[in-house]
């Protein structure tokens, strides 16, 4: 991917009442299709950094419908739906949208695909019912906001040929050194006299969230992968060493030259690759738990966001089931502004 292509979306106005989106990809008109029809890649990707998707549906026909839901932390939830209207697999795709806080501003939206030398390029024609409800789309601050989503989706589209669902060893070793590198500059900033600090999970202080993740880690990936995990130091003599112990020896099962045909099939837990079953089950636990680590010793309590995003949007539909089977307490009432990672703390059961 050519990184110089941030930023690059052209926005004209070929009539009063239309507005015409160009923007290039370094990925094939297939690639850039399947990104913006299917559901689970559409989450990852669109709307700005600090209003994730908290709902994606599209029924990928003519005559279907199509709905799109975010929260922003001041405006709360901001929807937009549609139908489509046309649909040609890799090459057009046309439909109505409308955006529910202005309903009476709806537009018809031609989304074109042209595939050259494997770059694509695609157009996005907005054509409005007046100049007035064209230029208050254009007011409304739409280009920002949208050059970050496209930037966010070229940063992205390499990702997406992978299957549905799938987590590469490479991606997941690359977001394990981003997230759980955190937790360790956490674990190695802790005054010895803060260990013994109380911590948010109910009886614990903070070595015990260290060793929560020593103790139950090795457990887990036996028993869904036959994965042996050496000990490490004890917790209770030197957490960060403990930690350390562990931290390295996942990157190196990430970084195994076999970690891409590894399967992983846990009684509680399903059947996963052995990296989407990292990055899903112990990486989202070791962001929650840098929080928890931080807030009971005094540290930065700020987590990686696009983290923060992406459990957000995953857990919300399954939070009952989650407090259903204790892996979190009832989740925390929360106001609607709230930002993404107090969202996502308060629907684990954490009291900020």
């Amino acid at each position: 991917m050519n990184s110089t292509r941030h930023g690059s979306a052209v926005v004209t106005t070929p009539s009063d009442t239309e507005i015409l989106i160009t923007r290039r990809f370094d990925a094939s008109a297939p690639s850039v299709f399947r990104a913006w029809t299917t559901p689970e890649l559409v989450r990852r990707w669109w709307g700005s950094d600090d209003a994730p998707l908290v709902v994606c549906e599209i029924d990928l026909r003519v005559g279907g419908d199509w709905r799109y839901v975010s929260r922003h932390p001041e405006h709360g939830e901001l929807g937009w739906h549609g139908t489509y209207e046309a649909i040609v697999p890799n090459v057009s795709l046309v439909s109505s949208e409308v955006f529910e806080g202005f309903p009476d501003a709806a537009s018809h939206n031609t989304l074109t695909l042209a595939e050259h030398d494997g770059v694509t390029t695609l157009t996005v024609l907005v054509a409005h019912t007046s100049r007035e409800h064209r230029d208050g789309h254009i007011d409304s601050g739409m280009e920002p906001g949208m050059q970050r989503t496209l930037d966010r989706l070229d940063d992205l589209l390499p990702r997406f040929d992978e299957p549905i669902g799938s987590t590469s060893g490479s991606d997941t070793s690359q977001r394990w050194r981003r997230v759980a590198g955190t937790f360790t500059e956490r674990v190695n900033a802790v005054p010895p006299a803060r260990w013994s600090n109380p911590a948010p999970c109910e009886g614990w202080v903070a070595r015990d969230v260290v060793r929560h993740l020593v103790e139950w880690v090795p457990a887990f990936l036996r028993d869904g992968a036959d994965l042996t995990i050496t000990p490490g130091p004890d917790v209770d003599v030197d957490p960060a060493k403990a930690w350390g112990h562990l931290n390295n020896q996942i990157v190196a099962v990430l970084d195994a030259s076999d970690i891409a045909t590894r399967a992983f099939d846990h009684p509680r837990a399903g059947e996963h690759p052995l990296a989407e079953a990292i990055d899903r089950f112990i990486l989202g636990d070791v962001l929650i738990h840098t929080w928890d680590l931080s807030r009971a010793t005094g540290l930065d309590e700020h987590l990686d966001d696009t983290m923060v995003n992406e459990m957000l949007i995953g857990l919300e539909p399954m939070a009952d089931v989650l407090v259903q089977s204790g892996h979190y307490g009832p989740r925390v009432p929360i106001a609607v502004e709230a930002d993404p990672q107090s969202k996502l703390l308060a629907l684990t059961g954490r009291r900020l």
